[in-house]
């Protein structure tokens, strides 16, 4: 039962989405609003994103505003909100709630009570010195950390500190950065950099850490006091590369259970000094030569640690999470049926391994004549992350490889072969994006283990399991169609595409010969009492063992292909284009299967799917869960050609979502992309409007739509949302534009999700959920009467949808420009009383 008093609850989005902000708070935010209505409270919801499935969901008040404090205060008083809770929009909701409680008056009443943490704990949360100190007085072991204002401040601290340090921002403006120090004509320069994020023009000087181990542990506490580990995560690689670009594991591989013990004991100080009622992120670094380990941040709130330990062990820690915020103690939490009576109380066991692998953007810009800094260090480059699940390391490596849509010749003892000694060592000191690539050549090359973990700082385990999957591919590369050595090869994880370029043939001979000898994956469960307790799974992962733990769901089965990893350009617009579609297929009364890989995206909730398989997206890994639960459909993003091709093939029926291989362009700062809206049903074609495109911001034009004559009569194969494109040379914003003949200088595209997904927010129309019942011929006579008029809609907002005001040069230094519409990580919207529809 509930101890808080609450009517009027508002819950702070994380807005849009940039580096290290991908889905994941939005995806929360969308999972506990049911629950929370279900503690009699109204929900209220503020954000920005266009993106945002939270404010398309029944169960709140959704309000679409830039996060401002203004915003946030007209709110609370429009709707007499008299309880707030940021901690599900992380670090940016956080942050901009204390900002609000110090900007509050005498005339805007009374403050609304914070769930979580108290107001006074919210404030010294967001002043890493203060909450520093206090850790300290409390005998935590930090690293000391010195405030500076003026840059003769930095230099008399650089007097006391000795290099390499760490430099950065005092109450940021943004998602933190931390800058390492390492030579002297670097420093004034991160101190330059520290200040342009910081609110005050203040930075933080602490000594660096470099080289020790990175590991997180994530737990939670109920406002009795009892607390509870929820799982814990390694990095491969040492501190001063930032943790979102390293390879992560889970469990721990290679610490004892002294040091972990340890790391678990003070997080729960940490959990008791705040009073958290909810969950938190301590990060550790831990000396492997002294056995020493400091707390180097917390985040008592949810993150990405939070979804990916809510992935990897199968405990619902939202859910969990928002009652605790609620002060609900852990004993007296009701979960539904698809978890354990008492699963709440109970710590996750895991008896499987996952591997993180980050996703880095340097490729597709490279394509695109865009040079960047692919060193990495402590500032992230990462734009996203898969993860594979396997029973060892490297069964889950190579998945984790696989789901990154490398392709089959990426991950192979061949790949670095052309990198000279030379190079080879400088990117053993100075790591890029190719790291494990990186350390199999080394290996290779002959180069011993102690050395290569005495130039990397990483673990001397990580190698040791490198040189066995390097030792096994080669030989499974000798041993041409040998069912052993298939056998062996499947154990481990390599794919039917790597074999089938080891043996120089194709996958379906892979399969086949696998099928001929009962080389058959199994599912295995993914459950928080790893199989100790009854429990109502839905989570899945395969294996090479004996028993097969999923069955078929039903024989109306519909399986969607998830978007995989956040990218440069998708954004989250991928993520919430397939939760849409899962969904509608829900409500169509279909029993739905996701394939997916990413734990920041909201697909790969409890909720929203009858069965989810944490797998790759490749055909062999898709071929084997349609073998098992034999769908009647396989819905499959446009992008995805390749796989869509192979299915087709191989006699599947294939729906697919409208959506081009790349993101297109957009204009320049000379001219204007103007497009001409259609929706097809797969018979007709009907006008929806015009919007105009210019650099950094799209707005619908305030004019009825007509069809042309010759779109009219085109046949559009796969129903959905398109556009005729043309550009024009003007910088102006227009209130009407003439459609030109569209059989010259125009052509046609399916509509980006993104604007999709701002268009059904603008127009109050669900336009993804259209496209599904139009594939799944269930169209319905509301439908059709809604399109025969929905060019005369009016709108009810005067809202545009704008570029984020993304740092790319503080984590990517580009050479060029970046294109903000091909390589898009996040847009917000502005109001402007200016465009009349």
């Amino acid at each position: 039962m509930s101890n808080i008093t609450a009517n009027n609850v508002l819950f702070i989005g994380a807005g849009a989405n940039d580096f290290g902000r991908e889905a994941e708070y939005d995806a929360a935010i969308y999972q506990v609003m049911p629950e929370l209505r279900g503690h009699g409270v109204n929900v209220y919801l503020i954000d920005e994103n266009p993106y945002s499935l939270s404010l398309e969901s029944l169960a709140a008040m959704a309000i679409w505003q830039p996060l401002t404090v203004e915003n946030i205060k007209a709110v609370i008083k429009q709707y007499q909100i008299d309880t707030v809770l940021p901690l599900f929009g992380g670090e940016r909701a956080l942050r901009l709630w204390s900002q609000t409680v110090q900007a509050w008056s005498y005339g805007d009443g009374p403050v609304p009570q914070t769930l979580g943490l108290t107001i006074d704990m919210l404030l010294r949360v967001n002043n890493v010195a203060v909450l520093t100190s206090m850790m300290a007085d409390a005998g935590l072991p930090v690293i000391t950390n010195h405030v500076a204002k003026a840059q003769e401040d930095a230099n008399e601290l650089l007097r006391e500190i000795k290099l390499p340090l760490m430099v950065r921002a005092l109450h940021p403006n943004q998602a933190n950065t931390r800058q390492i120090v390492e030579r002297l004509d670097e420093f004034e320069t991160a101190v330059k950099s520290a200040k342009s994020q910081s609110m005050t023009q203040e930075i933080v000087i602490s000594r660096a850490i470099n080289g020790m181990k990175e590991i997180s542990l994530e737990v939670l506490r109920d406002f009795r006091g009892n607390k509870m580990q929820i799982g814990a995560s390694e990095d491969m690689d040492p501190i001063g590369i930032h943790t979102a670009d390293s390879l992560s594991v889970s469990p721990t591989l290679t610490l004892s259970d002294q040091i972990l013990e340890k790391m678990r004991f003070y997080a729960f100080q940490v959990a008791d000094l705040l009073e958290l009622r909810g969950v938190l992120h301590v990060q550790f670094a831990v000396d492997d030569l002294t056995n020493a380990i400091y707390i180097i941040k917390i985040s008592p709130y949810i993150d990405q640690m939070a979804s990916r330990m809510a992935l990897v062990t199968g405990y619902p820690v939202m859910l969990v999470a928002i009652n605790l915020a609620m002060g609900v103690a852990l004993e007296e939490i009701v979960l539904s049926h698809d978890f354990g009576k008492k699963m709440a109380m109970m710590e996750p066991m895991m008896d499987h391994v996952t591997v993180k692998l980050p996703i880095f953007p340097f490729g597709e810009l490279e394509q695109a004549g865009v040079s960047v800094n692919r060193q990495l260090n402590s500032i992230q480059k990462s734009v996203g992350s898969t993860i594979g699940f396997g029973r060892t390391f490297i069964e889950a490596l190579e998945k984790a490889i696989r789901s990154a849509h490398f392709n089959n010749a990426s991950f192979s003892p061949t790949n670095m072969s052309h990198s000279s000694d030379d190079a080879l060592i400088q990117q053993l000191i100075h790591p890029e994006d190719n790291r494990v690539l990186l350390l199999v050549e080394a290996i290779k090359r002959g180069y011993e283990i102690d050395e290569l973990a005495e130039l990397t700082n990483i673990d001397e385990f990580f190698f040791y399991q490198l040189r066995h999957l390097l030792k096994l591919e080669l030989e499974v590369e000798q041993q041409v169609e040998s069912v052993e050595a298939l056998r062996r090869a499947k154990k481990y994880g390599l794919s039917d595409g790597l074999l089938a370029r080891f043996w120089r043939t194709n996958f379906k001979n892979i399969a086949t010969l696998a099928h001929e000898n009962h080389i058959e994956p199994t599912f295995k469960a993914l459950e928080p009492s790893a199989g100790e307790f009854p429990e109502n799974a839905r989570q899945y992962y395969s294996t090479y063992e004996e028993e097969n733990e999923s069955l078929p769901v039903s024989e109306d089965t519909v399986l969607v292909i998830g978007s995989g990893a956040f990218r440069m350009g998708d954004a989250a617009a991928g993520g919430y284009a397939t939760t849409i579609v899962l969904s509608e297929l829900r409500r169509l009364q279909y029993h739905t299967v996701i394939m997916n890989n990413n734990a920041s995206d909201a697909t790969l909730l409890q909720n929203l799917a009858d069965k989810q398989y944490l797998e790759p997206l490749e055909i062999s890994d898709v071929m084997k869960v349609v073998a098992l639960e034999k769908p009647i459909a396989i819905i499959v993003p446009g992008n995805r050609r390749k796989l869509i091709d192979a299915l087709a093939d191989l006699k599947q029926n294939v729906l697919i979502l409208p959506k081009e291989k790349h993101v297109p362009n957009g204009p320049d700062d000379t001219e204007t992309e103007f497009a001409l809206n259609v929706f097809s049903d797969g018979h007709n074609i009907y006008p929806i409007n015009i919007t105009q495109h210019m650099t950094g911001e799209l707005r619908i034009v305030p004019e009825i739509a007509q069809l042309p004559i010759q779109l009219a009569q085109t046949h559009l194969e796969n129903p959905g949302v398109y556009q005729v494109i043309w550009y024009q040379d003007t910088s102006e914003w227009v209130k009407h534009v003439d459609v030109p003949d569209i059989s010259h200088d125009t052509w046609l595209r399916p509509m980006p999700f993104g604007q999709m997904a701002f268009m059904s927010k603008v127009m109050q129309v669900q336009w993804l959920r259209m496209t599904v019942r139009a594939l799944l011929a269930r169209m319905t006579s509301q439908d059709s009467e809604l399109l025969t008029n929905v060019n005369k809609l009016t709108l009810q907002a005067d809202v545009a949808m704008i570029a984020s005001d993304i740092n790319y040069a503080l984590h990517l230094q580009p050479t060029q420009m970046i294109d903000g519409t091909r390589f898009e990580i996040g847009v917000g919207i502005k109001y402007d009383e200016q465009i009349k529809i």
